[in-house]
């Protein structure tokens, strides 16, 4: 007997009641690696995920992508959550995601990257926009679990270098699910209510790569971004990386890093100062020293240049002396020689000079008056 033919749309719509009626491919999940990955400007992503022998399309809506923890990339290899659905109009199924999960160690590395790459690209990271930390922070805040070791540990370090600092502990979740979005709250929170902040500090101690994820989350590394507070990450241990380092104005290896660096030791600035004054005091005293012989160097070169002055005027006032006595009138007129003044006391020099009138001969021991007449 012939089969009654039914339309395509009859098939498609039986085939999609089939797959829905079946509760198990109705909450499945199907572990793949990535590939044909698409982002599209409505939000949605579109791929597919493979194992070595077969392949299945998957549609993660927006609604859904908004919770994505991760930066997808090919190659990823993840565990999807969703649903089998049936597309009518053309004729084949694919997975509905819900929820994706990124599997293995080596694929929260590369999903580390891809974020890395992506946010390093916007700018997060340059260096232009990072904050000089305070050298001297009155009051700090510190984002970390409030029953962790970070936080002990951090207090303990501040208090023992630097009892003027106050210290704001804003108790936030670490890890697990929600942990991003409670800190980039918090660190937004902060922002906005506390001016007197100096300096927050964000943070926790060290764990697997899956308790520190939440540190590599997009959403807390644009609220660190965003702070006017100066941050410091201080996240795991030394060998740990996160996002948060890479945006934060300061990275330090781990949370008792980040107290030492936060804040001046007291006790060694006052070591410092004492140092200082020493070595002002000792430069001081040398100046002084310097200063004293150079006076002294300087004073001898004054009186030794005055005296060979006065040596070469004394000398000069003596040849000036004979100089003198040798011309002194007086010494000629020793010889026998006399000096004639006319009647305004002006020397004849000449016998033209002379006419009619009195005039006066000076001799050594005397004077004498003479009158000439008919010159």
């Amino acid at each position: 007997m012939a089969l009654r033919p039914i339309t395509v749309t009859q098939l498609n719509d039986y085939i999609a009641r089939v797959f829905e009626s079946d509760t198990l491919l109705m909450n499945v999940a199907c572990e793949g690696e990535i590939s044909n990955l698409k982002y599209h400007s409505s939000g949605h992503v579109y791929f597919s995920i493979s194992d070595e022998n077969a392949k299945i399309n998957c549609f993660f809506p927006a609604s859904y992508v908004r919770n994505l923890r991760y930066e997808l990339g090919d190659g990823m290899r993840v565990i999807v959550t969703g649903k089998v659905t049936v597309y009518r109009k053309g004729g084949y199924y694919s997975l509905f995601v819900r929820s994706i999960q990124v599997a293995g160690e080596g694929d929260l590395a590369m999903a580390f990257q891809l974020m890395k790459e992506k946010l390093e690209r916007e700018g997060l990271f340059d260096a232009a926009h990072k904050k000089p930390l305070p050298s001297f922070p009155r009051k700090i805040g510190i984002l970390t679990s409030e029953t962790g070791a970070a936080i002990q540990d951090m207090v303990k370090i501040i208090r023992a270098r630097n009892q003027l600092v106050d210290l704001i502990l804003f108790p936030v979740l670490v890890q697990g699910e929600g942990a991003s979005e409670n800190m980039a709250a918090c660190m937004r929170f902060v922002n906005a209510n506390y001016d007197d902040i100096d300096l927050l500090i964000i943070g926790r101690g060290g764990g697997s790569q899956e308790d520190l994820w939440a540190f590599n989350e997009e959403i807390l590394a644009r609220a660190i971004y965003d702070s006017r507070i100066p941050v410091i990450s201080a996240v795991g241990h030394e060998i740990d990386f996160s996002i948060s380092d890479f945006v934060a104005d300061m990275r330090a290896e781990t949370p008792t890093a980040a107290a030492e660096m936060a804040v001046p030791d007291i006790r060694e600035l006052l070591r410092q100062l004492d140092q200082r004054k020493d070595n002002l005091l000792k430069d001081l005293i040398s100046r002084v020293r310097y200063d004293e012989l150079r006076a002294d160097s300087l004073l001898k070169g004054i009186r030794n240049d005055f005296e060979m002055k006065m040596t070469r005027g004394l000398h000069k006032l003596e040849q000036l002396k004979l100089i003198l006595e040798e011309n002194d009138p007086r010494r000629i007129m020793e010889k026998g020689y006399a000096v004639i003044e006319d009647s305004k006391g002006e020397t004849v020099r000449t016998a033209s000079e002379l006419t009619d009138g009195e005039y006066t001969v000076i001799f050594k021991d005397g004077k004498v008056r003479v009158k000439i007449e008919n010159v």
